[in-house]
C-alpha cells in the first residue's frame, strides 16, 4: 500500500476542490469519487428535509 492523501475544501460561497497526492490505481480514484458523490447527495437530502 502506497501512502495517499485526499483533501477537500469547500466553502458556502464557493466552488469545492479536491486535491490528491501521492500514486495510486485509478479504481482508488473512482471509488473516492463515488464515495464524495454519495456524501453530497446525502448532505442535499437531509438540507431538503430540513425546509
Amino acid at each position: 500500500m502506497r501512502n495517499v492523501s485526499i483533501g477537500i475544501i469547500g466553502g458556502a460561497d464557493g466552488p469545492t476542490v479536491v486535491f490528491v497526492t501521492g500514486e495510486f490505481q485509478w479504481l482508488w480514484i473512482l471509488l473516492a469519487g463515488i464515495a464524495i458523490a454519495v456524501g453530497i447527495a446525502i448532505v442535499i437530502k437531509i438540507l431538503k428535509k430540513k425546509k
